[in-house]
């Protein structure tokens, strides 16, 4: 359901249209024992899992031996153990090769495959970045590693993507400056994220003009070289001023889509996508990341509602004290009813990468499903990662514990566990924490 997610999809469909495949297209939220039902009955003679799969080889091989049909499985994430007797199992993971989830995406491994059925679906690799970005595999310096560098440097050569560095900032290329600082949650701008007229003001003081002589609304890409230093400067200031977590991290890679006549920022696409997915719109996510105009032209009504509806989760977080346990290692956010269950992984990541709560510590969401379980999220800082925390084992074993479900990266992961269980994992993961 997320801009990677999507992207593969997008990947996977264009490359089998192309080879004249018939193809069924479905997202799903996580493989579960309903899903592995529902697919049993399923005319098809292939499955193919892409940025999803790898962490429940138990559920899709019941699926390969009931049906005995082909299963392929093109993901990233960490593999769960493959036993030898699931004959029906083809996975594409770069576990599996001694690399991992960190340098390239689920959407970049779908396009491996994709590129291995056909050279010419290089023109899909633009994909393959934009489920990066939407993955956050390039906050290392915020550039490209690894298998994600060499898929770029395809994409730039065959012309489909171009790199340029400057401030990170979202919709760079199309939208008003102020908008573009109302609209940034990733760098978080304390007292002007979420707020047009705290930017409007900001911009002011800092005289930056909003539109050009000619009356039209300027973009970033129009600031001279002095206003974007003056406006670099100041956003770090402001972040420093709110004590956010490396407050200079605002710089870094920017890629610029090229469909035709027209150029989109990837960054912005990466959003839009994950928007799409969050808000239902999977679909109009996909005809989108394929550069159809009739799914670019409604992006920006689906990502409007997704920012208001975001804007409104971080202030209830915020005016929500008491539904927040604090520990010393951890936040523990008690939504309930009060943030989507789509949103609530969402809203972790702002939190932990912002001033919203303090910093240093793993965030936990917990958010009601329409299914009567409790969708359980979480995103933790680099320094436990490099300490040895595992979110995606955390969550598989606890989880199990409950009768539910649960995987993801080692830095960001989701399980679904009962209600009423919500204390009780919490104590599971606070033991574990102390533990590393």
């Amino acid at each position: 359901m997320d801009a990677d997610g999507i992207s593969a999809a997008s990947i996977a469909l264009s490359a089998l249209t192309r080879m004249r495949k018939k193809v069924h297209l479905s997202t799903e939220k996580q493989v579960k024992p309903e899903l592995i039902e529902r697919l049993k009955g399923e005319k098809t003679d292939i499955f193919l899992f892409t940025d999803l799969g790898s962490g429940y080889l138990d559920l899709l091989n019941e699926l390969g031996e009931s049906t005995h049909r082909k299963i392929i499985v093109a993901d990233h994430h960490l593999p769960s153990p493959q036993n030898e007797s699931y004959k029906n199992i083809i996975q594409i993971n770069p576990y599996l090769i001694g690399r991992d989830e960190n340098e390239i995406s689920g959407a970049g491994v779908m396009y491996l495959l994709a590129r291995e059925l056909d050279e010419g679906n290089k023109d899909l690799s633009y994909l393959a970045i934009i489920g990066a970005i939407g993955d956050m595999q390039d906050n290392n310096g915020w550039e490209m590693k690894g298998m994600n560098a060499e898929i770029l440097k395809e994409s730039v050569e065959i012309g489909n993507l171009k790199k340029i560095r400057g401030i990170r900032l979202f919709g760079r290329m199309n939208r008003p400056v102020h908008k573009a600082l109302e609209y940034s949650t990733d760098p978080y701008i304390p007292g002007i994220t979420g707020n047009e007229s705290a930017a409007i003001q900001f911009l002011s003081t800092l005289g930056i003009g909003l539109k050009d002589e000619g009356g039209r609304w300027r973009t970033l890409n129009d600031l001279s070289n002095d206003e974007m230093k003056k406006l670099a400067t100041a956003i770090i200031c402001e972040r420093i001023r709110e004590k956010e977590a490396k407050p200079e991290e605002i710089f870094g890679d920017n890629y610029t889509i090229k469909f035709e006549d027209d150029e989109f920022d990837a960054r912005e696409m990466a959003t839009s996508l994950n928007a799409c997915g969050r808000m239902g719109q999977s679909s109009l996510g996909i005809l989108s990341a394929l550069g159809m105009p009739f799914g670019l032209k409604r992006l920006d009504g689906v990502l409007s509602g997704y920012r208001k509806m975001i804007n409104r989760y971080i202030r209830w977080t915020k005016e929500n004290e008491d539904k927040i346990i604090k520990t010393k290692n951890a936040y523990y956010i008690l939504a309930g009813d009060q943030i989507h269950e789509n949103f609530i992984g969402t809203i972790t990541s702002i939190c932990e990468k912002s001033s919203i709560l303090n910093n240093g510590r793993v965030v936990f969401g917990f958010a009601y499903t329409e299914d009567g379980e409790v969708k359980v999220s979480a995103r933790a800082p680099k320094e436990f990662v490099e300490r040895g925390l595992s979110l995606k084992d955390l969550f598989e074993k606890v989880a199990k514990e409950y009768n539910g479900y649960g995987g993801g990266h080692q830095a960001a992961a989701g399980a679904f566990i009962p209600i009423g269980k919500e204390k009780e994992f919490i104590n599971a993961c606070e033991n574990y924490l102390e533990s590393i």
